[in-house]
Order: C-alpha cells, then structure tokens, then sequence
C-alpha cells in the first residue's frame, strides 16, 4: 500500500510540474538542437539573445524564462558562456550581461555578413503571437511555419537569398475556440506577448543595422509586425541607429497593431540615407477584413469576443473601419516619396495562419515584385 502511495504521488508531482510548465506560456529555446547559426536567430523575452549553449527548459522556467535571470543564478556558465563570445569577465552584472549580449549579436552579424557574397539578399522571417518551438496541440510549430514560408517563396520566385529566421518569445497555450471564457487566458497571454515583441524589436535591431547587403527583405506575420517595427524605426526615441542599406524590402503579413505605430513614428530613422527624398524602405501591407484572431472574434461567426481594440490594438491587418485604407491616404500627405502597398487577402476568409496567407493567389503576384 506504502509503494503505491509514494508512485500516486510521484505521478502527480510530475504531472503538476509539467502542468505549471505549460501553463507559463513562454517559448524557451534553451533545449534546441545548436545547429544552423548563420541561420537561425533566438531571442527571450526581454530581447537577450540565446547563446550556442544548451539550457534547459526547467531551470530557465524556474528564473522567470529570463537569460538574465538565468545568468545571475549560473554564474559560473556566465562566465563561460562569455569566454566563448570572446569577453573576459570575472563576474556576473547587469553591464556585463549586456555586453555579452552585444557580443552575440556581432557573432550572428559577422556569421550572416561572412556568406554575404555567396547571395544577392538576406531575407528575414519574424513569426507571430502564439507560436511553439516544437508542435503541440496540433499547431503549426513556428520551424514548419518557416519551412513553408520559404518553400512558398523558392518555388514561386526563385531567387538567391539568404534565409535568416527570427525565433521569439511570442507566448503560447492551446487554444482558440469559440468560447469567449475559454479564449480570455489567451488574450491575456497576448498582453505579454507585446511587450516581448517591443524588446525582442529593439535587441533584433542591432544585428539588422550590421547587415552589409545592399538589398534587406523583412516578412513578418501577426505580431511579428511589431517586432519588425521596432528594429526598423527609433521607436523609444533612443537615437539608436536604423538601416541604411540601399534597399528595404518590409512585407508585413496580418499586421496584430495599429496604423498608428506606423503612421506616428515612420519617419524616426536615424539613417544616412536622404530617405525623406527617396526612401530606402518598401512598405507592404496585407490584410484581411475576415481574419478572426486580428478581429478577435470567435473563429466560427466572428460573432463574440472582445474585437480588435482591446487587448492590443489590432485594427490595421484586419481594415477595422479602414485603417489599412487611411494610412495610405496619410502616406500621400506625410511621406511622399515612400512607397506603400496595401493589399487585401479577405479572400482566403477567417483563417490567420501563415499558411493561408501564403496560398493566396496574391501571394504570388507579390512576390513576384518582391524578388524581381
């Protein structure tokens, strides 16, 4: 009776931790395979990027899924960890926390810039809210997301580009439905998932304004967007340096913002380009009036839910009451000679997936611009 007991209660405390686990919603890459580092960036969820050391899921959970937090209590893997990004410390703080994060950002600048001549671009691909790093719940894990996103891309438009994909604490639990109760744990999620994209933009900046290539193309689906938005621009008015290289390609896949993210703050660029007279930047927009997770409605008659202001403003990548339509007419007034493209995807109907978007017939077309 003892032993039956002690293997009841062991199979509940087992199944109570990995309960907890999945219940914490960060994305932690800690346990990945360390391969493909020329093309496979990862970034937690105060924008630290994750070195080529193997971390475990548990003990990162159990500092809060921060790096930061990570290093401070495996002090003597810090100090390891830095050796190997060439920094020479001989102790744990927050200045050096931040340099060796630096320092992985110029390993992955120099590794993606390194092969710089073997192509004609490098292409970046951001996923959105909610992505796993490994499938679950019969979700398209955000490796495969990648996977079709470029095979999507090769097979329509050929073309020479270096493929580097953004990994990110984006936040995830299982599921979507119908039920406004059931969806209201991940609208909170969502909340969290904004402020990591905001840091994992400013982090992501630093490795993008070390690209040498002339030409730059970013895809980004979903809050990925914001991500995006913040590498591109000087969003926290920090006088940090955005991209100067000769042409910016930015298609952004169901934006989850606001117009007003782009409209307030497009020309906050410090750059030595006269992207004023002649912008650098391409602005492509694809939306979709019908998407449910942009209108947060419910995925069946996008009847209930809270709609696109609350929880995140997500009002551009669905055209709630025209936003995608006025910040064209503002573009013409404010930003002249920047080119935007707005592009309706309504036609592949409710779905938010990366996958639908990329079956559309328009994809097609604009791809065929993108990589001409």
């Amino acid at each position: 009776m003892q032993k039956n007991s002690t293997f009841y209660w062991l199979i509940f405390c087992l199944f109570s931790t990995l309960k907890f686990h999945a219940q914490s919603g960060h994305v932690l890459y800690g346990e990945r395979e360390q391969k493909s580092t020329n093309t496979a960036i990862f970034f937690d969820k105060e924008g630290f990027l994750y070195p080529n050391y193997f971390i475990s899921d548990s003990s990162l959970d159990s500092c809060n899924s921060s790096l930061r937090n990570w290093y401070s209590a495996h002090q003597r893997s810090f100090l390891t960890i830095s050796k190997a990004y060439n920094c020479s410390f001989s102790m744990f703080n927050a200045e050096n926390c931040s340099t060796l994060n630096d320092s992985i950002a110029a390993y992955y600048s120099t590794e993606i810039n390194r092969i710089k001549h073997e192509y004609t671009s490098v292409t970046f691909l951001i996923h959105g809210f909610r992505k796993s790093f490994d499938a679950q719940n019969g979700d398209i894990s955000s490796p495969l997301s990648f996977q079709n996103i470029k095979k999507s891309i090769t097979e329509i438009q050929p073309s020479n580009t270096n493929f580097v994909e953004i990994y990110w604490d984006g936040m995830y639990d299982c599921c979507f439905s119908a039920s406004a109760k059931n969806n209201q744990p991940l609208f909170q999620l969502y909340l969290k998932a904004q402020e990591n994209a905001a840091l994992v933009g400013q982090s992501f900046k630093k490795i993008l304004t070390s690209m040498h290539y002339d030409t730059i193309h970013i895809f980004s689906h979903s809050l990925g967007a914001k991500v995006a938005l913040h590498a591109l621009l000087d969003i926290e008015n920090n006088n940090s340096p955005t991209p100067s290289n000769q042409n910016i390609n930015i298609c952004l896949i169901a934006p989850a913002i606001s117009a007003d993210l782009i409209d307030q703050h497009y020309y906050q660029r410090h750059s030595s380009c006269d992207y004023k007279s002649k912008d650098n930047y391409r602005l492509v927009i694809i939306y979709n009036e019908k998407d449910f997770a942009l209108r947060k409605k419910d995925n069946k008659l996008l009847l209930f839910g809270p709609g696109p202001y609350q929880y995140g403003n997500t009002t551009l990548g669905c055209n709630y009451k025209n936003a995608a339509f006025l910040l064209k007419e503002d573009f013409l007034v404010k930003f002249t000679n920047s080119p935007l493209e707005i592009l309706d995807f309504s036609a592949i109907g409710k779905q938010h997936h990366l996958e639908n978007y990329c079956s559309s017939e328009k994809w097609e077309v604009l791809l065929r611009t993108i990589y001409k």
